[in-house]
């Protein structure tokens, strides 16, 4: 799938919050699938939380986040 520069602009910024490069396409896929609203109330969220309060890493739990709770905030299916 293609995605446009807003997008790819959009799922950097995550991206490189969460320190996620290695997700970059993953990210990208997250735009394309879910609101702009709701992937900045997910990556808030995770960055609000305190290091030792995360298992894993950020963009694992925020990946959950999305992934979990984002079936009615699809723009696409």
């Amino acid at each position: 799938m293609e995605y446009n520069s807003n997008e790819y602009k959009l799922a950097r910024e995550i991206a490189e919050t969460l320190n996620d490069m290695d997700s970059l396409s993953l990210h990208i896929k997250f735009v394309q699938t879910y609101s702009e609203q709701f992937l900045r109330e997910r990556l808030n969220r995770v960055m609000s939380i305190p290091e030792n309060k995360i298992r894993k890493t950020r963009g694992a739990l925020y990946t959950s986040l999305v992934t979990r709770n984002g079936y009615q905030h699809r723009i696409r299916d």
